[in-house]
């Protein structure tokens, strides 16, 4: 991924549309936006299940190098993400 595209995801918050601060997006659309699939995603401002997982957030950042986007993440002290791999969906092979 290039320097150009990473930064210009860092920012991301969701839809156009909806207020950044207030509307996070849903895991279930995030992993149907083929944008994110096979990739690792970090997520602020969570909601959460008893289970512990992220089930919505604001999409801050993604890679599909986990390293990457961790050190980026650390370089931008983002310390309260969730980071959750969006699997790549199934092929109906």
């Amino acid at each position: 991924m290039t320097d150009q595209r990473r930064s210009s995801f860092i920012n991301f918050r969701g839809l156009e549309d909806s207020d950044p601060e207030t509307d996070p997006v849903a895991w279930a659309d995030i992993c149907g936006d083929t944008t994110w699939e096979g990739r690792w995603v970090a997520l602020d401002s969570c909601t959460y299940n008893d289970a512990g997982e992220a089930t919505a957030g604001l999409v801050v950042d993604y890679d599909d190098n986990l390293a990457e986007l961790c050190a980026r993440l650390s370089a931008e002290r983002r310390k309260s993400c969730s980071v959750v791999f969006c699997a790549p969906a199934e092929s109906a092979a």
